[in-house]
């Protein structure tokens, strides 16, 4: 007798003693022997085993409309505020009636053109041109300040940026005394513009950051950097972030008591 032989008459000897252990188990699990394949027959039939999809969208309103035909009860929603998203997980089920967890909807929202450029230009090195014609570009969005706090109209404050005057000095310290001796070398860069404009010093930026939120302004400040390099930074930038966090958590939870929809929320994420 052949050794595959004896093999299997081993194993089958084995079979009623496991199949009482797996009865007593109280398991959904099966003993097979290896060459069996298991095919999946759904295909074949006339509808599904049960209700699956991911829907996305990034319309707050669209993203709860989606709830009024798909309500069930365990469903809930995990917000994001981190990341301007949520998702709803409508076949959770319940800790006694688990679900699959395959059917799902998603809403991230999507950052304006007008706020991603301004995040463009946060902190870019920009020439005159660069800085000017960004000026120009997006100007119904725009409001410059002097450096005395007087408002500029946007064509002039354009024109002062592009007649600005990079002035260079470089010098040398030198500090003697009886127990010591310090020196050392140094180079400032003044900028000043043609004496018929005003000087340039911030940027107001007023947009809608992500569609859905409410508008905004951003208050970005001009420095310089080296010669002839213009920058552009947004003042409180984090804080501007954790606000519209919250703001984007606050309106999808009054979206959803205005519509009517009954669900839980969490703030946070989670994964099955």
């Amino acid at each position: 007798m052949e050794k595959s032989a004896i093999v299997q008459i081993q194993e089958s000897a084995n079979i009623p003693s496991l199949l009482d252990q797996l009865e007593q188990a109280g398991f959904p699990v099966a003993a097979l022997p290896d060459s069996y394949q298991l095919h999946d027959l759904e295909q074949y039939m006339p509808k599904r085993n049960q209700f699956r999809g991911k829907m996305n969208t990034a319309n707050i309103i669209e993203f709860v409309r989606y709830h009024e035909d798909y309500q069930t009860e365990g469903n809930q929603c995990f917000i994001d505020a981190e990341r301007m998203s949520a998702k709803t997980i409508f076949d959770l089920g319940t800790i006694k009636v688990p679900g699959h967890c395959l059917h799902t909807a998603s809403l991230g929202l999507r950052k304006t053109a007008a706020y991603q450029s301004l995040l463009n230009k946060n902190n870019d090195r920009l020439n005159q041109k660069q800085l000017a014609e960004w000026v120009e570009d997006y100007s119904d969005f725009i409001q410059v300040f002097s450096t005395t706090g007087e408002l500029i109209e946007n064509s002039v404050a354009s024109a002062a940026v592009r007649n600005m005057k990079f002035e260079a000095k470089a010098g040398r310290e030198s500090n003697v005394d009886d127990f010591s001796h310090h020196q050392s070398e140094y180079e400032s860069v003044a900028v000043r513009t043609k004496e018929e404009f005003p000087m340039p010093s911030v940027f107001k930026f007023t947009c809608e950051p992500y569609l859905g939120l409410d508008e905004r302004s951003f208050e970005m400040r001009m420095s310089t950097i080296g010669n002839e390099t213009l920058v552009l930074r947004i003042k409180k930038l984090e804080q501007h972030e954790e606000e519209m966090g919250e703001e984007f958590k606050d309106k999808l939870q009054a979206q959803f008591v205005a519509d009517d929809i009954e669900i839980t929320t969490f703030i946070g994420l989670f994964s099955s």
